[in-house]
């Protein structure tokens, strides 16, 4: 088993140690050594990242991970035929004590919030994800609901923040176990030796393995997201310490750039937006209506310019503009309103040849069929069809083959 380092503290970031194993599994180079401040993933935490240094070689640990055994084994990026560290050898570690102090800030703000959650719904929660962007937690909610109200969200947000602002101490020790049975823990251990116990001020206790802060006040800040249903349990977003500053900046960047642009403050921005988006959907709806009358009023050109059949029958054929694309069909209803019309009608809209053919009542011809021997993918009732091409050559058939209908 090996010497867990960190569980000591986890705020060092250098240490010395012993090869004790090394081998390659599965492909990859890993040592064992007899002490580490390396965490192995776990309990939703990520694995520490850094460097091991061996007889002048620094080798870069890129993951970490903890046997059955309770030996912890430091994955190695080695180039081919590298050779490993013999065991019995010295050897120096470093820890990546930026990606080590976001986790500990993740993770220990993931404690606090999981404890105003279940102060304040009676939620429990299942476990971490600790993310590259964002961290989740699994939250199972009395009566099985799966989704919570905003304002419960801003309740546990403004709840935990205040216990952080409170900058209580962070106590991580190994009770025995008639101390372990009276502690008034959130949730029970999954282990039943060597249980470890992390206090937070005094308001959080739960057993836990991971890495941690100092003091409340070292997560600095936590930021819930958004909750959604995940496999009937309710799913919560959240960030914690420099990741929820950033995402504060940025978002407050955003919104500081769209108020000036709307002349406003950052908070009437909502209220002014909504403003906009009706007077948009408006005007659209005014100018829909606008085009529509411009599409439709082309329809005497179309029937004056139709050409007549030797049956008396006229066949309108009609190049339109993308504009006109939302109206075709009230156009082409509009000009089978007349007797003994066949309307062929094509609007190119990016890239795309539209087909749409319509014919009066009382034709005997089948319009799904005529359309599909042009060429074109598509189909419909004999009175009514629509078709697309990606080129114009299903258009330039049905123009040659409509003198023949």
């Amino acid at each position: 088993m090996t010497h867990r380092l960190y569980y000591e503290n986890a705020f060092d970031t250098r240490f010395s140690a012993r090869v004790v194993a090394a081998t390659t599994e599965a492909g990859k180079p890993r040592v064992a050594l007899d002490r580490t401040l390396f965490y192995p993933e776990g309990g939703g935490q990520p694995p520490d990242h850094g460097r091991l240094t061996a007889m002048g070689r620094d080798l870069a640990v890129i993951d970490v991970q903890v046997d059955e055994e309770g030996v912890i084994w430091h994955t190695l990026a080695l180039q081919e035929g590298e050779p490993l560290p013999e065991p019995g050898s010295p050897i120096e570690g470093e820890i990546d004590w930026q990606r080590r102090h976001d986790h500990m800030q993740q993770h220990t703000g993931e404690h606090i919030i999981a404890n105003c959650l279940h102060r304040l719904t009676g939620g429990f929660t299942h476990g971490l994800h600790i993310g590259q962007e964002v961290c989740t937690i699994d939250v199972s909610l009395p009566g099985g609901d799966t989704r919570i109200e905003e304002d419960m969200l801003a309740r546990i947000e403004e709840m935990a923040n205040q216990r952080i602002a409170e900058d209580g101490p962070v106590t991580c020790y190994f009770p025995d176990k008639e101390q372990l049975a009276q502690l008034p823990l959130r949730k029970d251990p999954t282990v039943t030796e060597d249980v470890r116990v992390c206090d937070i001020g005094g308001f959080e206790m739960v057993a836990c393995g991971g890495t941690h802060l100092q003091r409340a006040g070292q997560v600095g800040l936590v930021k819930l997201l958004y909750a959604q249903p995940a496999r009937g349990k309710m799913r919560l977003f959240f960030l914690c310490g420099l990741r929820a500053v950033r995402h504060y900046a940025l978002c407050y960047t955003a919104a500081s750039k769209a108020a000036s642009l709307l002349s406003v403050k950052e908070e009437e921005l909502p209220a002014r937006l909504e403003a906009v988006l009706a007077e948009q959907a408006e005007t659209r709806r005014e100018l829909m209506a606008l085009l529509r009358q411009q599409t439709l009023k082309k329809a005497p050109q179309l029937l004056a310019e139709a050409l007549q059949l030797p049956d008396g029958r006229r066949v309108v054929m009609g190049e339109l503009e993308e504009k006109d694309l939302p109206a075709m069909e009230a156009l082409a209803g509009l000009l089978v309103k007349e007797e003994k019309v066949i309307a062929l009608l094509c609007t190119v809209a990016k890239g795309r040849h539209n087909l749409l053919f319509a014919r009066s009542e009382g034709l005997d011809i089948n319009l799904s069929d005529f359309i599909k021997s042009t060429g074109a993918k598509g189909g419909g009732r004999p009175e009514f069809a629509r078709g697309a091409a990606e080129d114009s050559l299903p258009w330039e058939a049905a123009k040659v083959m409509a003198p023949h209908m």
